[in-house]
């Protein structure tokens, strides 16, 4: 690791300009300092912006679920997930512990093995009443509340954001135990595991659904010769639509797509990413090229187990397909991960209102014990103003610099600590990645099928409207906002991810090939590279490098 990234007294950077002190103890999240590099740090794509002063709140909440569900289910050494700072960008890793208990692990095992037989039922239970919840916070008036009423309302969004982050890794700890058994169980029986992926991956989800009606709404509007509003160079979309006379009745079903569907951000926990019925300009965004591209619907995969499995195997299928963690890693991000914070921003929102703030978002750059101290009036914006401002030139600065940043930082993992490291961020563990200019990268082949064609690399969601028809998306990773452009890629290759992930979900569905956790491919290749994909070799060979077509594999 470079040591001008390592924060302390020594002279590297600085946490935020006048930051309060974070609590003490060695699994809180903090700043990242020299005693903790001999534990591995991995860049956490969810937070491709970095986090906010307010944002640290939930993140701290995201670290109490994970190490809550990992004490709660013994079945490693990991005790949970937590986090350290780089500027404000996340970096993930596994709480290290002592093996657990033989009999602690055997009930916790025996409990995965039950999972299967209530997990549907508790899940439909538990999301039900944390929708209700966020969506009562939604409809909340808060013009007419004082600081103190907006205050009891930020308090109540805080607590439903740590509950559903509780909810959260209390049902990923106990999937991801589940489909590991089976997956193991189906090996030693001779099942492939790709079959059993095929399986889990027909099922329908929320995600899709919402992608379909976008899908249609893309093609309603080049039906009725709605394009060149879409390609009118950069601007907002919205006030084209708004001004041509044959655009009304296709506005008309934008309105009710956005209601129905815009209670989600594009990013996890960024409390700077307003809601898509907040900015519907995002969802036009997104809709560019679809109407320009014309992206077909992915294919539905088959649904039917092979024959001849045998009794054992069937069972362990229909237990995967009861406790399916890949439909739930679509399905759980439209209720908690997209979703949980928006009511803490909203609140935050109309607390800089009402205090009279020097920016509409300026609370979202005091750290949470200065809003408590701003909503009781110890504490206004006299105090308050020049600190918010450091901070805000602090985070913009940084987030032009995450392309700097190393992947990961400090010593090797050890597999096996933590499933969430090892199966969603796949965190360097499939060995030999990329880690310079070389003509082939290495990653984890996690869909099938090779196909070439131009790099485009995109850093953030706002990026996607550049995407052409036969693209090769290159990120760090993706998220279910990222979904609909799918359809007119050629291949994905993430920096992170593992099997899990949601390229290599979405990457199946849509038949492309996709190869994750190559480390380097955000750094390594430009806009325009000739790359080809090998999705069963995990492999990225770069064919010619943008202005140098004489560049061929070395």
């Amino acid at each position: 690791m470079n040591p001008a990234f390592v924060p302390g007294p020594a002279g590297g950077e600085p946490w935020y300009p006048a930051a309060p002190p974070r609590p003490a103890g060695p699994d809180r999240p903090a700043p990242l300092t020299a005693r903790d590099l001999d534990r591995a740090w991995y860049l956490d794509f969810h937070y491709p912006r970095g986090v906010v002063p307010l944002g640290t709140a939930l993140v701290d909440d995201l670290v109490d679920g994970a190490q809550r569900a990992a004490a709660g289910l013994p079945l490693t050494s990991g005790r949970g997930l937590s986090v350290r700072y780089v500027g404000p960008h996340v970096y993930i890793g596994a709480v290290p512990g002592d093996e657990p208990d033989p009999a602690e692990r055997a009930r916790a095992l025996a409990e995965v093995r039950r999972y299967p037989a209530v997990f549907r039922r508790r899940w439909r239970e538990a999301a039900a009443g944390l929708e209700a919840e966020l969506a009562a916070l939604g409809r909340t008036d808060l013009s007419g509340l004082g600081r103190d009423g907006i205050g009891a309302h930020l308090d109540r969004a805080r607590r439903a954001h740590a509950r559903a982050w509780r909810l959260h890794f209390s049902v990923m700890y106990r999937l991801l135990a589940c489909h590991e058994l089976i997956r193991s169980e189906l090996a030693e029986a001779g099942v492939d595991p790709h079959v059993l992926t095929a399986l889990l991956q027909a099922a329908d989800n929320r995600v899709r659904a919402a992608d379909r009606a976008l899908r249609g709404l893309a093609e309603r509007a080049r039906q009725a010769g709605l394009a060149p509003a879409f390609s009118a160079g950069p601007g907002p979309i919205l006030p084209r639509l708004a001004g041509d006379p044959a655009a009304a009745s296709w506005l008309a079903a934008f309105t009710a797509f956005v209601e129905a569907h815009g209670d989600r951000s594009d990013s996890v926990g960024d409390l700077t990413a307003p809601s898509w019925q907040e900015d519907p300009e995002q969802v036009l965004a997104l809709l560019r090229p679809l109407v320009l591209g014309g992206a077909p619907a992915p294919a539905m995969p088959d649904a039917a187990p092979p024959p001849g499995l045998g009794a054992p195997a069937e069972r362990l299928i229909e237990d995967a397909l009861r406790a399916n963690i890949v439909w739930w890693n679509e399905e759980h991000n439209l209720v908690i991960d997209l979703r949980a914070h928006l009511p803490v921003r909203r609140a935050a929102l109309a607390l800089a209102a009402a205090t009279r703030a020097p920016a509409p978002d300026a609370v979202l750059f005091l750290f949470p014990a200065e809003v408590d101290r701003l909503i009781s009036g110890t504490s206004d914006w006299g105090e308050l103003a020049e600190p918010a401002a450091a901070r805000r030139a602090y985070h913009r600065a940084w987030q032009a610099r995450r392309s700097e940043l190393p992947p990961s930082v400090g010593a090797s993992a050890a597999p096996g600590t933590d499933p969430v490291v090892t199966q969603i961020l796949c965190a360097g563990l499939a060995g030999g990645r990329g880690s310079g200019p070389s003509a082939v990268l290495r990653g984890l082949g996690v869909s099938r099928g090779t196909a070439r064609g131009p790099v485009r690399v995109i850093r953030s969601p706002e990026q996607l409207s550049t995407v052409r028809p036969g693209d090769v998306l290159v990120c760090e990773a993706t998220s279910p906002s990222w979904t609909p452009v799918f359809g007119l890629l050629a291949a994905c290759v993430c920096d992170v991810g593992g099997m899990l992930t949601h390229a290599a979900a979405v990457s199946r569905e849509h038949g492309i090939p996709c190869v994750c956790d190559v480390g380097t491919a955000t750094r390594v290749l430009r806009d325009g590279d000739e790359i080809e994909v090998d999705g069963a070799a995990g492999t990225v060979t770069v064919l010619s490098r943008r202005g140098d077509p004489a560049c061929t594999p070395g």
